[in-house]
Parts: C-alpha cells; sequence; structure tokens
C-alpha cells in the first residue's frame, strides 16, 4: 500500500473538483464542500493590490442560514460564530465574512475561510433535535455572565414522593425567597399545566423548611410562540411567572 501515493492522488481528485469563474474584478471559485440544502459553497478571490488579496463567501453563508430559519443574531449562536471567526482569524462585515493576506498565503487562507464557512454553516443543525439543548445553554450562559448566583438541576420533592428537578434554583437570602426556574423552548397550555401541578406539589412537600414562600418562574423562548389566553389564567392561579427570554429587565430581577 503505497500511502504517500493515495495523498497525491487524493489531492489532484480534489484539486479537479474546484471550478473557477471570473466576474468583474473577481474569481468565483466553486468548492465541493456543500451547504446544509447540498449547493456548493462558494468563494471570491479580490486583488487588492500586486501582492494582496481578500477571499471572502460575499454573503451566502448568512444569506443560507436566514431562509433556513435559523436566527443568527441570538446570543448563544453569536458567540459560537464569534469564536469560529476568532479561530480562523476572520472577518466580517455586514453579513460577508472574509479572509485578507498575501497572495503566497492564498493556502492557509483558502483554509481558514473554508472551515470557518463550514462550521458556521453548521449551525443549520440548530434547527432539528439540538434547539432546546442551545436554548438552554444560551439561558445558563446569561445567568453565569450576568452572576445570577444560582444552581442548575436543583431537586425538589413534592408532598407526593415525587422528585422533580429544577432547571436553575436561586437559594433564599436575607428577605429574597428561594427562586425556583423552569425552561421552555416552546410554552404551551400543557406546559404550563403540568409545570402549575409539579409547583403545587413542591410547596405541598413536607421537606419544605423555607423561611419564606419560594416563587416559580418559566423561561420561555417568544420567538417560538406566545402564552395563550388560557395558559396565563392558569399561571396566575398557580402563582407562576412566565418569563419570555427577550424581556432580560424581568429576568434580571429574578436576581
Amino acid at each position: 500500500m503505497n500511502t504517500n501515493k493515495m495523498l497525491d492522488d487524493y489531492a489532484t481528485w480534489l484539486r479537479n473538483q474546484y471550478k473557477i469563474k471570473t466576474i468583474d474584478e473577481s474569481d468565483e471559485i466553486t468548492t465541493p464542500f456543500e451547504n446544509m440544502i447540498g449547493d456548493n459553497m462558494r468563494i471570491y478571490v479580490t486583488p487588492l493590490s500586486s501582492d494582496r488579496i481578500r477571499i471572502s463567501d460575499d454573503g451566502t453563508i448568512f444569506e443560507d442560514l436566514f431562509l433556513y430559519g435559523i436566527d443568527v443574531t441570538s446570543y448563544a449562536r453569536k458567540r459560537i460564530i464569534d469564536k469560529i471567526k476568532e479561530r480562523y482569524g476572520i472577518d466580517q462585515i455586514d453579513d460577508i465574512l472574509s479572509i485578507s493576506g498575501k497572495v503566497s498565503n492564498f493556502p492557509a487562507m483558502k483554509q481558514n475561510l473554508i472551515s470557518a464557512m463550514i462550521q458556521i454553516n453548521d449551525l443549520s443543525n440548530t434547527k432539528k433535535s439540538n434547539v432546546e439543548s442551545l436554548f438552554y445553554e444560551e439561558i445558563y450562559t446569561y445567568f453565569r455572565e450576568n452572576d445570577f448566583g444560582g444552581l442548575s438541576g436543583w431537586p425538589a420533592e413534592g408532598k407526593s414522593g415525587v422528585s422533580y428537578s429544577i432547571d436553575y434554583t436561586i437559594p433564599e437570602k436575607k428577605d429574597r425567597p428561594q427562586r425556583m426556574i423552569d425552561f421552555q423552548q416552546k410554552i404551551s397550555i400543557n406546559e404550563v399545566m403540568i409545570n402549575a401541578y409539579k409547583f403545587t406539589d413542591i410547596l405541598s412537600g413536607t421537606a419544605n423548611k423555607l423561611n419564606n414562600t419560594p416563587t416559580y418562574s418559566i423561561i420561555f423562548n417568544s420567538n417560538v410562540g406566545n402564552v395563550s389566553d388560557k395558559a396565563q389564567k392558569i399561571a396566575d392561579e398557580a402563582r407562576i411567572n412566565l418569563l419570555p427570554w427577550d424581556n432580560k429587565k424581568k429576568l434580571l430581577e429574578l436576581r
């Protein structure tokens, strides 16, 4: 087996997958790498001087994510994108990803831009099964960075004997009661009813020996859906605070 020859063959095959077309002062390079819908990614090489060039995606990555229904301005996704850009030395002007340098550095520059494009394109996966975990992580990160001082996954037992796990709990201190907080990607009347029973069960539990009556809040993603009148009525009767994620002023009052 001649691995060196196989690598050479692969390099030759890979080079043959690229296609170049001149558009105005730039060259459009169609790469063999695909976006979330199977289209080939394109990059654009533009001369800046006799020995310097800029390579960009011409805004196609963010445009594709937008058309796919991905909000790249959300707190968690923006942090991910910023880390990717920092790792590969990528600039962003408006929605255009680019990298600039000497012509002699084209191989590394092209590799870094393509790597960043692929990883940012992979945020399309957050529309699917892991969107809820991303929403949870976004809240946890916000709580840490704003010093909420609570604990995640706090266990609580209800009067019924059922054990519950609260997404985030801030212990009671001085005149502030214990604040129990759960997260809900999509709020619904069913979820409110389930959590109303949970909170009532916990409050009725004999193990609850706190000085002040705890409060209970549900943070929900208002970009996915709002609270119905019936759900709000149930929440009010159960003394549950329903807080939209985009109302940061109300969230900060939980601290």
